[in-house]
């Protein structure tokens, strides 16, 4: 597939998504991985070594970020809200908001997971396991993933970035989709896997 080299697309992802560099982002990711569970904003804030005033602020300029009814937090990239992404980790059932989040995720928190998900096109299931090093087990071998760049810098990714990015089980049955979204690209699973692991390397710890 005829795209810019893995470490254009990298450059370009890390300088346009900053709110995927925040740190509070980070530590939301983070969370969901480790526990599986709600956090409260106290909990966050004492991560973050900054007060409630201080993160409420703070979380003002991060649209993105998901709450329950208790006002805990429940995702930012990592959710517990189900999605046609499934993100599981062992005894964590989570689940990602777009498709290049699960092979970016591993390597960008160090987890492996299972992923679950499906084509966009026909609804069949596209499976592998997701790692630090990149992936296995996937079937259909043939899968592809769609990715966007912004074309600018982007505080709101969910709604600009992450809906363009999907799954689809061949080139072939991308083909009416991408015919309708001429400015996106097709990655095999296995180099969105490889752009994953450079684009961790692009972002602060």
């Amino acid at each position: 597939m005829q795209h810019p080299s893995l470490d254009t697309l990298a450059t370009r992802l890390a300088a346009h998504l900053d709110c995927t560099q925040d740190v509070a982002c980070r530590q939301i990711m983070r969370a969901m991985a480790e526990t599986g569970q709600p956090l409260a904003p106290v909990h966050l804030a004492r991560r973050l070594q900054i007060s409630q005033e201080n993160l409420v602020a703070h979380l003002v300029r991060v649209p993105d970020t998901e709450f329950d009814v208790q006002g805990n937090i429940v995702g930012w990239g990592i959710t517990l809200l189900p999605t046609q992404h499934q993100f599981l980790l062992p005894e964590r059932p989570l689940f990602t908001w777009f498709a290049f989040d699960t092979v970016l995720f591993p390597p960008l928190l160090q987890v492996e997971a299972h992923v679950q998900s499906v084509c966009s096109a026909t609804g069949h299931p596209i499976t592998f396991v997701a790692t630090p090093e990149g992936i296995r087990d996937l079937l259909p071998m043939t899968s592809v993933l769609s990715l966007i760049l912004p074309a600018e810098r982007c505080d709101c990714v969910r709604g600009t970035f992450c809906e363009q990015s999907l799954f689809f089980q061949t080139e072939e049955v991308a083909s009416p989709w991408m015919a309708l979204h001429p400015e996106a690209m097709l990655l095999s699973v296995e180099e969105a896997a490889a752009l994953g692991q450079i684009t961790a390397l692009r972002w602060p710890r």
